[in-house]
């Protein structure tokens, strides 16, 4: 039995197969949300501001707003059809950028007062059908006024449609230096006051090569092309549970996040397509995998956390923090050259902490994928190194050599040609520094013995002589 050094190379091997990233864009889903809880003057105004340093946007694409008004008091309600309000993107300094919001909805040369309703709170979105000048109660989703021309403060003219040139989409563009929104609301007749209690954007775009993503809770980045598309930048996540930061690769697409990840937060891993995670030895959160393909390249972080639900695969060489297993899901294991070095000649990953083995049993057993460059000799009888664990979870009482074949389902038809994976076994490998091994082993197929080729000459003979005799 050939046991070839087990020595840990870990970062990037096995993962060549990916390719050179292609030009195609990345999009960042940036969300950020406002409490204001602030009062509109009387023929006054409240102005609200957004930084959006750190957005991970090299431009904007599209742009969704969330707006909340309200009465001040119930005695003397607000009236929507005083209320004007813009979205402005930059500073005069930098060409601006302004849409606007609303312009006193229903206000028009035959309605003096507008809309009557006494509160707010709608998404604007200039793909929706209605316009917010036509607005009929006070939630749902609306096209913004985006009517610059016609002077809020001005004579009462009919609506006209023709007049919008500053929809939601005036916003789109590159980045602009000083990074800053702000949300004007402005109260315009005598009367009745208002509050902004809250708003907030959706803002898409092509995603940043350098420097930090932080889309905020509920925030994305996914690959829009096909191909290998790579993210420079390093991606952040400090939201939690629905908060969690999506990480969206389709089928056909891999979207490779050279940069890494960072923060305590969550990420979810979504689509049936390929993400490569790259070195992110600052990441403390947990990584949930819910279907498709993660290849590590690098190191995860100590005390971070990967969980690889059912239909969802691991694959590639690198340092991963603790690792909990379900049933149904996959790792994907590969082989470049049977003798050599594990990290550079097959792939080996190596999990700091706990892999969690509790979910596993006979009956609900864990894939294991076995892929090769080509085809080798392995009549002699291989074993390989494929994980090392501080902690084997439900599989630490298992002693050296023991064979867990029965806790997996191994698919080789990637593997050496397609053999049968009735030659490979799983085997819980020895102990050293700290971390315990998983092995693979290719089964030695045994030469005939000299006695042995002397019996099958015999009953070859007396069965010659048998066919005779019956002739």
């Amino acid at each position: 039995m050939n046991r070839p050094n087990a020595a840990m190379g870990w970062l990037l091997a096995g993962l060549a197969l990916l390719g050179l990233a292609s030009a195609n864009a990345q999009e960042v889903t940036w969300l950020r949300n406002v409490e204001v809880n602030q009062t509109v003057p009387d023929l006054g105004q409240s102005v609200s501001l957004l930084n959006m340093a750190n957005s991970g946007l090299e431009s904007i694409s599209s742009v969704k707003v969330d707006l909340s008004l309200s009465s001040l008091t119930q005695e003397n309600p607000m009236w929507l059809g005083q209320i004007y309000s813009t979205l402005t993107y930059g500073v005069a300094s930098e060409d601006e950028r302004t849409a606007v919001l609303l312009n006193r909805p229903g206000v028009s040369n035959t309605d003096a007062y507008g809309s009557s309703l006494s509160s707010l709170n709608v998404t604007l979105d200039d793909s929706a059908a209605t316009n917010i000048f036509n607005v009929a109660s006070g939630t749902g989703t609306y096209q913004a006024d985006g009517r610059l021309g016609v002077n809020p403060y001005g004579s009462r003219i009919a609506y006209n449609p023709s007049e919008i040139n500053a929809g939601l989409s005036a916003l789109n563009g590159s980045l602009l230096q000083s990074q800053k929104l702000s949300l004007l609301v402005a109260d315009t007749q005598q009367g009745a006051t208002g509050k902004l209690d809250r708003w907030g954007v959706q803002i898409k775009g092509t995603a940043a090569s350098s420097g930090t993503i932080n889309t905020g809770a509920g925030g994305s980045v996914a690959a829009t092309g096909t191909g290998v598309q790579t993210v420079g930048a390093t991606v952040h996540s400090a939201s939690t549970g629905a908060g969690a930061v999506g990480l969206l690769a389709g089928a056909n697409q891999t979207l490779n996040l050279n940069g890494g990840v960072s923060g305590n937060g969550d990420f979810n891993k979504t689509g049936s397509g390929t993400l490569k995670v790259g070195d992110s030895a600052d990441f403390t959160g947990t990584l949930n995998v819910n279907e498709g393909k993660v290849l590590v390249a690098g190191n995860l972080g100590a005390t971070s956390t990967t969980v690889m639900g059912s239909g969802s695969l691991l694959g590639g060489s690198g340092t991963v923090g603790s690792v909990v297993w379900n049933a149904g899901a996959t790792f994907e294991w590969q082989l470049h050259n049977t003798v050599g070095v594990a990290g550079a000649d097959w792939d080996v990953l190596q999990v700091a902490g706990a892999l969690d083995t509790s979910l596993l049993n006979p009956g609900d057993k864990f894939n294991l994928s076995l892929l090769s460059d080509g085809s080798f000799d392995l009549s002699g009888g291989y074993e390989w190194t494929f994980l090392q664990a501080a902690n084997l979870g439900s599989l630490s009482g298992f002693a050296f050599g023991t064979d867990i074949t029965n806790f997996f389902n191994i698919s080789a038809g990637g593997f050496n040609g397609g053999m049968d994976a009735s030659g490979i076994k799983v085997l819980v490998g020895s102990t050293a520094d700290g971390f315990t091994s998983l092995n693979l082993q290719a089964v030695a197929v045994p030469e005939p013995s000299t006695g042995a080729m002397l019996m099958f000459g015999l009953l070859g003979l007396a069965g010659m002589r048998a066919i005779q005799r019956k002739v």
